[in-house]
């Protein structure tokens, strides 16, 4: 048997962050979390910002961990969130920590971009739907509050390429996390220059465009010390964690299959070979961003199990807390009785923010007639249910787009640990489920950084996460 081959996924979220191990036996993946650490942002002089240094600090204790636990290692690869960068000088500095993408910074300047760049333009241009936190509108934002920038700004880098450049000293831009930009033309593989000339944004600060699967150079001479490794390799893989993600689905047909990946947020959509910039897309919410490989991502971001969680924060608070596993069996005791559960929008702007949100359901069913949930059971089952209709009502929408039958649907992520939330959304959407992996992004990135070093084809990337993990199928009840 060949030397097994040891990599690091660094798996950026937007409240916490783990170091991955994966090792790869020349037959499957296995992965485990070596650590893990909170990612908070930092409020200074009215603005939100990420602690670059803090994170970059987190990972490097990730990596003494991995290499004390495993030995050598192989190579990193960082994925993240979208649409966040950082400003790069002339000297290889980072300017100043990197805004959060809920900064307010945006308010005063998006009226005036959209002025300039109506939003269906925008969509017509780079396949993105406009919102205010797509780096299109921090940058806009960034060079009419700080016009210094264009002067002393070298390059700006999204989140994944900053923490690359941190560790190698190379700065790319890598092209699934850039295609979350708005800066992008949709389907090339460069700006489009259109929407930097209508908005006055300088092309220079973009680097250049590499394909999700490059090593890009070696961990720094002085990191290598400082640590006690060897020359890893820094390899840009999918560095948008939802690429990731859908890079590890073990799709039995693309062709008709669509996906959810199912945490905190949902994201629910189908791999196409173009984007799909037509009207009826723009009206239903889609965007497009690119995937592993040459396909486009087709996709709907939905508000997951932010609902649940935020109920159990609420609940724990009052001193009434329900672990996951009593939430499921909750749910589960009340379905077998055929309780017929209110249905809410998940996305409705009353569950986007923090706070009560059994309160927030019984307002919302009063508004639309429907008789609110009265217990935790009830209340649990009602958001299941909703985020299941809500992820129905989406496939349908993706039918349309493509002229497609979906037979399948292939749920990643945490979430599918919830069997209730699987069954509920093979019932609602009438489809097969096939759940698996649970850790798609950690996969997803190690695949992807096999296929750069060459252990692993393109080709046979499906089939090493199928052997890789387990998976679980459900069909809609009769």
């Amino acid at each position: 048997m060949n030397e097994a081959i040891n990599l690091l996924a660094m798996d950026l979220g937007a409240s916490s962050g783990r170091v991955m191990l994966g090792v790869y036996d020349g037959e499957s993946i296995h992965v485990e979390e070596i650590h893990r650490f909170a990612n908070q942002p930092v409020q200074a002089g009215g603005h939100l910002y990420w602690d670059v240094l803090r994170i970059f600090h987190e990972m490097k204790q990730g990596i003494r961990k991995a290499a004390k636990a495993q030995g050598s290692l192989t190579a990193l690869s960082v994925d993240t969130w979208g649409v966040d960068y950082g400003f790069i000088d002339s000297q290889g500095q980072l300017l100043y920590s990197p805004h959060h993408y809920r900064d307010q910074r945006t308010a005063d300047s998006a009226g005036i971009l959209d002025s300039l760049l109506p939003p269906e333009e925008q969509f017509r241009l780079t396949g993105n739907q406009s919102a205010r936190i797509n780096t299109v509108y921090q940058l806009f934002a960034d060079l009419r509050i700080s016009p210094w920038l264009r002067e002393t700004a070298d390059k700006m880098l999204m989140m994944p390429d900053l923490f690359h450049y941190l560790f190698s000293g190379v700065g790319v831009a890598e092209q699934t996390i850039w295609s979350t930009s708005g800066l992008l033309a949709a389907g090339e593989t460069g700006p489009s220059l259109e929407v930097l000339n209508k908005l006055g944004l300088p092309v220079e600060l973009i680097p250049a465009l590499v394909p999700a699967g490059t090593v890009i150079g070696s961990v720094l001479p002085a990191l290598q010390e400082e640590l006690g490794i060897g020359p890893i390799k820094v390899i840009a893989g999918a560095s948008h964690d939802t690429a990731s993600a859908v890079a590890s689905i073990p799709y039995i047909s693309k062709a008709d299959a669509a996906f959810i990946s199912c945490g905190t947020w949902s994201l629910v959509g189908m791999e196409t070979e173009q984007p799909v910039i037509t009207d009826l897309a723009r009206e239903y919410g889609f965007t497009n961003e690119s995937c592993y490989g040459s396909s486009n991502r087709l996709l709907k971001n939905i508000t997951g199990l932010w609902i649940l969680q935020e109920t159990q924060r609420g609940w724990a608070e009052a001193g009434e807390p329900v672990s996951h596993h009593e939430a499921a069996m909750l749910a589960q005791s009340v379905h077998r009785t055929a309780y017929a559960a209110p249905v809410i929008d998940p996305n409705d702007d009353l569950f986007s923010t923090p706070g009560d949100m059994p309160g927030r359901i019984e307002a919302y069913c009063t508004r639309t007639g429907q008789t609110p949930p009265r217990t935790k059971a009830e209340i649990i089952l009602t958001i299941l249910n909703s985020l299941a209709f809500s992820y129905a009502e989406t496939v349908k929408e993706l039918e349309a787009l493509s002229g497609q039958i979906i037979r399948r649907i292939h749920m990643v992520g945490g979430g599918i640990q919830n069997v209730l939330l699987c069954q509920l959304t093979a019932d609602a959407t009438g489809k097969e489920i096939v759940a698996g992996p649970v850790e798609a992004s950690a996969i997803g990135n190690i695949a992807v950084q096999l296929t750069a070093l060459g252990a692993v084809q393109k080709a046979e990337v499906r089939d090493l996460v199928a052997r890789s993990c387990t998976l679980s199928s459900y069909y809609p009840a009769l």
